[in-house]
């Protein structure tokens, strides 16, 4: 049984990562984390026999995320688990404004999704999973956005920097456990999702490159959810997995 704990999975790149294990059927676990459950994933999961349950959650409550790490791992046969994996998926790009414009509630929920949230999940995941014989290994999803500037996304970027440290660093750590847990950080791209609806409707005062993302809807340029989940699935399952590494979607599309 492979085990599968996925963040921001009613919509977007979470719900396609989900919907591509399901689809698989076999000897699979899904345990969604969102703020909503996905009826028509949860129909799907009863068609294909397949394990799924939806935790509703807010990961901005960061107090509660440990507990929630308990419920998931209550609905784990233990003992049946040959592999278990955590996508740090859930994320929002808001506030969009010059950094003079942020409030303080606005900057703290930014960061408490897109950074603390994956750091105190997979804090918990290595504990619960320490003894664990299975294979362990937690991808976060973060973004081209923290590698350079861009006006607009102070918080964001520097968001997605810190989750590119944290991976690093964790990676580090566990490398010198037996069986210790794999990282790595995973750079989706431009996709055609929620975010990038949030994205284009910014105005040019508070985001200046929004023509330019525009332009990518309407040329045509946003990559589905479902091509970007099935590269990130690649790269979580690869038998040379890159460990404490920023992995980029362009690089997985030359090949």
């Amino acid at each position: 049984m492979k085990v599968f704990i996925i963040t921001g999975a009613s919509r977007g790149l979470g719900l396609s990562a989900a919907d591509i294990l399901i689809e698989q059927g076999e000897a699979v676990q899904v345990i969604c984390i969102a703020r909503n459950e996905n009826p028509e994933l949860v129909e799907k999961a009863e068609k294909k026999d397949v394990s799924l349950n939806f935790l509703k959650a807010d990961l901005a409550d960061l107090g509660e995320l440990d507990n929630l790490m308990d419920r998931a791992f209550d609905l784990i046969h233990k003992d049946e688990v040959e592999g278990i994996y955590l996508i740090n998926n859930a994320g929002t790009v808001e506030p969009i404004a010059p950094l003079e414009k942020f409030q303080y509630e606005d900057i703290k929920r930014n960061i408490d999704i897109n950074l603390s949230a994956p750091l105190i999940l997979s804090s918990a995941f290595i504990r619960r999973t320490r003894y664990m014989k299975a294979e362990k290994r937690v991808i976060t999803v973060t973004s081209g956005a923290s590698k350079r500037a861009i006006y607009g996304w102070s918080a964001y970027c520097s968001a997605k920097a810190g989750v590119n440290l944290f991976t690093a660093c964790a990676a580090e750590e566990e490398k010198d456990h037996e069986n210790g847990v794999g990282f790595a950080a995973f750079s989706p791209g431009v996709m055609d999702t929620d975010m990038q609806v949030t994205i284009r409707s910014s105005s040019k005062e508070n985001f200046k490159p929004v023509d330019d993302f525009r332009g990518l809807k309407e040329e045509g340029k946003l990559r589905p959810a479902h091509v970007v989940a099935e590269k990130l699935l690649q790269v979580l399952f690869s038998a040379e997995f890159p460990n404490g590494e920023f992995v980029d979607i362009k690089d997985l599309m030359e090949e």
